[in-house]
Order: C-alpha cells, then sequence, then structure tokens
C-alpha cells in the first residue's frame, strides 16, 4: 500500500523538489533509506500492523512538507477541511480603530467586511483599520482580489494564479487607511497573497511574523480510500510576476504562535507565568508604552495632593470611581493600533 502511495505522488514531488518547492528535503545521502527502516519496523516492531504502520509513514510524510500536501476527504473538488467563519469579529478598540479578524479568505469576505467596517462607523469615529490574518487561510485567490478591492486606490495587477493576471476593481469609495495587516507563520494560502497584494499597492503595512509560504494553487488526486490528496503545484504570484513566498512583515513583532492563540482570544488578558510554562513573547515593547489617559492623569494628581490647595468636592452621592481603562497586552495588535493612531495624527497634522 505504501508502494502505491509513492508511485502516485512520486511525479508531483519530484516537479515540487526541481521548483525548489519542497525546502526542507534532504540533499545528502545521511537520511536511512526509507524502505529499509519501513521493512525492518515491519518484521521486527511488537504489536505493529500493516495498517497501523502504512497510517503513520503517510502522516509523517506528509508533516515533513508543511502544508504543500494534505489529506482530504470526500469526492474531487468539495470543500474538504472544516467549514471556517470567514470574518470572526469586528470591533472598535481603543475607542476609534477599527479592528476586523479574519478566519478564512474565501466567498463573501470582501461584503461581510465591508459590512461589518460600514456597521462599526456608523456610530464610531475611525482613525484606521487592523486587519487580522493572523491563523487565516482558504484557497480562493479571487476572494482576496475582492478584498483588495475595498482598499486599494487605482485600478493595477493584483495577483495571477492558473492563466491570466487579476487586476484590481477598486470601490468607488475605498476604505480609508491607515490599514495594519496583522500576519503570522499561520497567515497561509489566499491570506498571504492578500496580504502581499495590500502592500504592494500601497494600501497598507504589515506587521507581526513572516507568513507561511503556503500561496499556492492545488490539485486533489484521488486515492483508493476514498480519499484525496492535494497538493500544492503552482505558486500564487503577484501581478508584476514575483512569487509569493513567506512574505515579511514591514514591522515585525516576534511572538510565538501559542501565545497569539491566546491573545486572539482575550488581547486584553495578561498569559500566565510560571516556572513550566512561562510567557514566550520576545517583544516587550509594552512596558514602554504609555496608555494613561488625560483624565487617569487627573486623578493620580488629586491622589497625590498636587492639586495647588483646591478642596477636593465630594464625590456625588450613589457614583463610583471609574474603572482604570483596559490595556491591549497582544504586542502585535498593540503596536498595530499605536501606529495606526499615530499615522492619523500625523496625517491630520498636514491637512
Amino acid at each position: 500500500m505504501i508502494r502505491r502511495f509513492l508511485r502516485l505522488v512520486a511525479p508531483t514531488f519530484a516537479a515540487l523538489l526541481a521548483a525548489g518547492g519542497w525546502a526542507h528535503a534532504e540533499t545528502t545521502n545521511s537520511a536511512p533509506d526509507f524502505k529499509q527502516v519501513y521493512e525492518l519496523l515491519r518484521a521486527n516492531l511488537p504489536g505493529v500492523t500493516d495498517a497501523g504502520l502504512n497510517s503513520a509513514a503517510v502522516r509523517g510524510l506528509l508533516s515533513q512538507l508543511h502544508g504543500r500536501a494534505t489529506l482530504v476527504g470526500g469526492p474531487k473538488g468539495t470543500t474538504v477541511s472544516p467549514a471556517k467563519t470567514v470574518l470572526i469579529k469586528s470591533a472598535v478598540l481603543d475607542s476609534n480603530v477599527a479592528y476586523l479578524h479574519v478566519g478564512q479568505v474565501g466567498d463573501d469576505l470582501a461584503n461581510q467586511l465591508s459590512t461589518a467596517y460600514h456597521d462599526l462607523t456608523a456610530t464610531n469615529k475611525v482613525v484606521g483599520m487592523a486587519l487580522d490574518l493572523r491563523f487565516a487561510d482558504g484557497n480562493d485567490y479571487a476572494a482576496a482580489v475582492a478584498v483588495a478591492d475595498l482598499f486599494v486606490a487605482k485600478r493595477m495587477p493584483l495577483l495571477q494564479w492558473g492563466q491570466g493576471v487579476e487586476s484590481s476593481q477598486p470601490a468607488r469609495e475605498p476604505i480609508p487607511g491607515p490599514l495594519l495587516v496583522l500576519v503570522n507563520g499561520e497567515t497561509t494560502g489566499a491570506a498571504e497573497a492578500l496580504a502581499a497584494a495590500l502592500r504592494e499597492a500601497d494600501a497598507g503595512l504589515l506587521i507581526g511574523n513572516p507568513t507561511a509560504g503556503l500561496a499556492m494553487t492545488t490539485m486533489d488526486f484521488p486515492l483508493k480510500n476514498g480519499e484525496h490528496l492535494r497538493i500544492a503545484t503552482s505558486p500564487v504570484k503577484l501581478g508584476n510576476g514575483i512569487v509569493i513566498s513567506h512574505v515579511s512583515p514591514d514591522i515585525a513583532v516576534t511572538v510565538s504562535p501559542d501565545d497569539e492563540r491566546a491573545y486572539l482570544k482575550n488581547p486584553y488578558g495578561m498569559l500566565a507565568q510560571n516556572d513550566t510554562s512561562p510567557v514566550t513573547t520576545t517583544n516587550d515593547f509594552l512596558q514602554f508604552v504609555d496608555h494613561t489617559s488625560e483624565a487617569d492623569l487627573v486623578r493620580e494628581k488629586l491622589k497625590d495632593g498636587d492639586d495647588n490647595g483646591a478642596v477636593r468636592p465630594a464625590p456625588a452621592p450613589g457614583k463610583t470611581t471609574p474603572k482604570p481603562v483596559p490595556v491591549i497586552q497582544d504586542p502585535v495588535l498593540a503596536r498595530a493600533v499605536d501606529l495606526i493612531k499615530g499615522l492619523a495624527i500625523v496625517h491630520e497634522s498636514r491637512l
């Protein structure tokens, strides 16, 4: 069975190697022969079955391809992984920054983003947007172009995959900047193509960590057990022909994936620190960021007695001291919000 599997995928793997697509492949003779290891395990490992050994071999082989080949179920051409929400969350942060968290770049995302943004701005005056593509994926590159159209102000070649080049079709009133696009090592496929296109069009800045390098078109190959082997066969390119691979952010903020997952659940939460599970964020710029409001400064001044001898008014009956304003602890998001606010101030000062 393992030999049939290898015969099926060998031609495509060879093409990937020739194109440099399998960056992690061994190029020396230091690794043992796979067939020899397989047969020795089959003959000598107690309790192993052919089915179990085959399953382990397939999983191990695919894991080494880092997402460039995956097993999928169902008839050829159907959606294989569990359906993901295209737009996970929309909110206003720090009173004036629109935040939109994307789960998957897919059909209707552009419409949902546009609707969510206009709903937020109907009741809030926002100065910019943080578009969160961390852990976002997708293989709908037409949807990526449609989302980019919301922000791009001019017609230009954006992406090319398959045949031809897809150009932007700018909206009548593009969503105004500043735009900060949050990315990480698990921003994959159409999500990283969207990030690269937005930067290439000068519509936004990227912040976070380099993307996965999996912006590729795929083909499905049927397997005898009813599943399909989905193989990334061709890289997606920007409109100018440059291959999209491991898109580097304009502003690097190093955070571990585990910490980012925790921050996505609660960007205001402090990660637990102990001997067995230390905080792994390596960017500690938050300690230098002053999120104190003017009202906080006044309250602190009165508390210290620095009120020039003025008589402090007694608190009104039934009123309590305002709660402290929560501070964003997510390092990438916090820096994005600060940059958006700063860029908006600079823009206003030039008007």
